[in-house]
């Protein structure tokens, strides 16, 4: 996969380029990112910031959002 997600990679932009994501998010209790204050938040939120608010371990959610956006490239 040439594009990663990294922990500075903003939420929204995850979400559009790939919007497979949305379950791996939704998996870790994540509200739904794609609509109204959690969707404006998501736009200048960097992946390492959400992972901390809602508890998720940082490289197990960039391992597997990684993972499924390869999956959709595919």
């Amino acid at each position: 996969m040439s594009e990663r997600i990294t922990p500075e990679t903003r939420v929204r932009p995850i979400l559009e380029r790939w919007p497979s994501t949305y379950e791996v998010f939704r998996s870790h209790g994540c509200p739904d990112m794609r609509r109204g204050l959690f969707a404006i938040t998501a736009r200048f939120m960097p992946l390492r910031w959400a992972a901390r608010f809602h508890r998720v371990p940082l490289q197990k959610l960039l391992d597997e959002l990684n993972a499924c956006a390869e999956r959709e490239q595919r």
